[in-house]
């Protein structure tokens, strides 16, 4: 090369030519933009909220997708309004009215234009209104020019969920269990419920996704007789009759709450002692006697020991005997008397009433422990009132095995529930033979009619002038057992002015009165 073309050269490029033709500058690619915020940032829905999206594409908009990744605006949910998750806003198809409808541009209002804005402020907050999760929702935009460049921009709608609580209405009164729906419990926060107005509120537990269950917790011991038995912890389970605070806490502090009523549960049949007639009892079925009966007419849960040889009447009425080991109170009326006799003059028997049913031939009765009873709670434990007049026994009965042990020592009353799932009553037989058929719940889990499931007692010591009100609690052998109500003989209430009155031993003169037995939730 000569010294004068290397000089031209140097000209040339010094002058910034570099021996090609003029181009162009290329087009800037297109731009995604949130006005106002940045669209790279996830964005809190709220109501109101300002969701506008400017678009520039200086080559002009050839294609313009919108990819919906949401947990609330489903595939399904999305066509139900005539739209899918992939949207094409040059083509849009069939979509564009309802693309329109929610701030959409479509079609020409799209394809060619160096630049548009659009507004989807009212879309966004509709998904708080049809989801309460916390949780992301996704927008894909993308948008490409005629020469081919594309830019792709993700718009993240974040939603808190509120925080919510609802009883489900599912509670299990045998069970005592419940369930309530907590959503977006915060974290470190708990579910938790108490007894409306208690003190102390106790922890739900969590089953599966936002369902908390309320249930109970039992504590197991011994009895006396060294069986296990199970009772319920204050403050935890769901019983009828009875009103529940609910609420979901953080830090001690109620972030939501709610109150929910149980069913008023079960009633004890004649449980205030205002009913009373008269029983028709036979030996032979010829003769009958009416004998006093601590039931209402037509109705038969209760029984006691008395017979003929305790109630005679002349016809018109009028009692020729009337020693009844059973009656209505004559001064306090609307109450039970039970008082302990002399049948005879030389037999004791003592003062008796149960559930079941009571039978006499020759010279013994036999007592049928148990009635059906339709259980659709549980119960924590038996209330009852009572009075009652104890002394020293004088009586011992001649099958009485210890009889001569409990000679004159102090006598002693007693009340007990026992909730069973027997296929047939249970008897028990004395009298003038030999006694037969003696339990006890407290000291056997089941005889050959079948479960005792739990049972409640009351062991009443000394002389009560005044009334008492006595509460019962359950000892449950059998927590788990399914609700008794189909088994033909699930319930036995018993109450007796000596305890070993089966055995014709006791104290001739103990009396007692009970009325207004209630089940305690």
């Amino acid at each position: 090369m000569t010294m004068a073309m290397a000089m031209m050269a140097a000209l040339f490029v010094a002058c910034g030519d570099d021996g090609t033709d003029d181009e162009t500058p290329p087009p800037a690619v297109p731009t995604i933009a949130l006005d106002g915020g940045d669209i790279d940032q996830p964005q809190e829905i709220t109501n109101p909220m300002s969701v506008k999206i400017s678009v520039t594409a200086p080559g002009a908009i050839a294609g313009f997708t919108v990819t919906i990744d949401s947990p609330a605006l489903t595939a399904e949910m999305l066509a139900k309004v005539g739209l899918a998750t992939e949207l094409n806003l040059v083509n849009p198809g069939s979509m564009a009215e309802a693309l329109g409808a929610l701030g959409f541009p479509s079609g020409e209002a799209v394809s060619g234009k160096t630049a548009l804005t659009f507004d989807i402020s009212k879309l966004v907050p509709m998904i708080a209104q049809i989801y309460n999760e916390t949780s992301d929702h996704k927008f894909i935009l993308k948008v490409t020019d005629a020469k081919g460049k594309s830019t792709t921009k993700t718009l993240t709608c974040h939603l808190t969920g509120k925080v919510a609580l609802a009883y489900n209405n599912d509670a299990d009164l045998w069970a005592n269990t419940a369930t309530v729906t907590a959503a977006n419990v915060p974290d470190g926060g708990s579910v938790q419920y108490r007894v409306k107005g208690a003190a102390d509120w106790t922890d739900a537990v969590l089953v599966e996704g936002s369902k908390y269950r309320l249930a109970p917790v039992y504590e197991t011991s011994k009895n006396a007789a060294g069986l296990d038995v199970h009772t319920i912890k204050a403050g935890t389970g769901v019983f009828a009759a009875t009103t529940y605070e609910v609420r979901i806490a953080k830090d001690g502090q109620a972030v939501d709450s709610k109150e929910f009523a149980t069913a008023a549960g079960d009633k004890i049949p004649n449980g205030d002692m205002s009913g009373w007639s008269k029983k028709q009892m036979t030996t032979d079925g010829k003769t009958f006697w009416p004998i006093t009966y601590p039931n209402a007419e037509g109705n038969s849960v209760w029984d006691s020991g008395n017979n003929m040889f305790l109630e005679q009447y002349n016809d018109d009425g009028t009692p020729t005997i009337f020693t009844p080991l059973c009656r209505q109170d004559e001064t306090e009326p609307g109450t039970a008397r039970l008082q302990a006799r002399m049948v005879l003059d030389f037999v004791f028997a003592p003062g008796n009433m149960f559930t079941g049913d009571f039978n006499y031939s020759g010279f013994s009765g036999t007592v049928n422990f148990g009635k059906p009873y339709a259980w659709t709670a549980r119960p924590r434990a038996l209330k009852v009132r009572y009075k009652a007049q104890i002394g020293k026994i004088d009586k011992v009965g001649s099958y009485d095995p210890d009889g001569a042990s409990y000679q004159d020592k102090q006598d002693c009353a007693r009340i007990f529930v026992a909730v069973v799932n027997w296929k047939a009553q249970h008897g028990v037989t004395s009298g003038m033979t030999e006694p037969a058929g003696m339990w006890d719940p407290a000291v056997k889990t089941s005889l050959d009619e079948g479960a005792i499931l739990g049972y409640g007692d009351l062991v009443i010591t000394q002389t009560a002038t005044g009334w008492v009100e006595a509460t019962l609690p359950f000892n449950w052998y059998a927590k788990d057992a399914a609700n008794p109500a189909s088994a033909p003989f699930s319930l036995v209430i018993s109450c007796a002015t000596s305890v070993r009155g089966d055995y014709l031993t006791g104290c001739s003169t103990n009396t007692m009165q009970v009325d207004d037995f209630e089940w305690v939730y």
